[in-house]
């Protein structure tokens, strides 16, 4: 139960950012676990497939949950409704109606991304628009990642419905419990120095404090 890697970012640096630099330090130093259990702030569908096919890491914890208006009000056809045919590179609607267009980019995050979008005419003439678009005008358009991280969420959720995850997940308690005691008996949450290189020399003194804590409670045979 010690801690075996410490990484020091800028506070508005988001968590999800950083799962995969924690991950190569842990396999560059011979450490690479099984699994790795995250809070919902670390995952994504990139975290939850590269990890796995990259560094042979399973990803265990809560995936981020749809958050289109139609998963929130429980109506309407979100993405899901939509048939993807990924070896033809084409998209048809609940309707029936095929997609015109099929162009890869990259989003503002250098993420590589799928854009399809729909006949005007077809989307105009639409009897049922306004369950999948709230716009007035204008086609229909939906923006995809890789056929892997499409299929990773809703398999992620799906799991996380079950009560082998639920007992997998447990364990995280240990995590949040490292954290606990760094904040509450280690001063974790405040930094005595300025500068990142400096705040992070701290976070090291305070994992060896830590680690050299549970060593003694080891030794001295105190329960977790």
């Amino acid at each position: 139960h010690l801690l075996t890697q410490v990484a020091t970012t800028a506070a508005t640096t988001p968590d999800v950012a950083v799962t995969a630099v924690i991950q190569q330090a842990l396999v560059a130093g011979d450490l690479t676990p099984r699994e790795h259990l995250l809070d919902a702030g670390s995952v994504d569908a990139e975290v939850l497939v590269e990890s796995q096919q990259e560094r042979g890491i399973e990803i265990v914890g809560p995936v981020p949950q749809d958050t289109s208006w139609q998963a929130r009000m429980g109506q309407g056809y979100d993405v899901a409704h939509f048939a993807i045919a990924w070896e033809h590179q084409n998209v048809t609607c609940p309707q029936g109606q095929p997609s015109q267009v099929w162009g890869k980019s990259q989003d503002l995050f250098g993420n590589p991304v799928i854009h399809v979008r729909f006949a005007p005419a077809a989307c105009s003439a639409c009897p049922v628009r306004s369950q999948w678009t709230q716009a007035t005008r204008g086609p229909q358009a939906l923006k995809l990642r890789s056929q892997k991280q499409h299929d990773a969420l809703p398999q992620g959720r799906q799991y996380q419905t079950t009560t082998e995850f639920t007992a997998r997940y447990r364990v995280r308690a240990g995590v949040e419990g490292a954290l606990a005691q760094g904040t509450g008996a280690f001063g974790l949450r405040r930094t005595r120095y300025i500068g990142q290189a400096k705040t992070h020399l701290q976070h090291l003194l305070t994992a060896v404090a830590l680690n050299l804590a549970r060593f003694v409670a080891w030794v001295q045979g105190v329960p977790l």
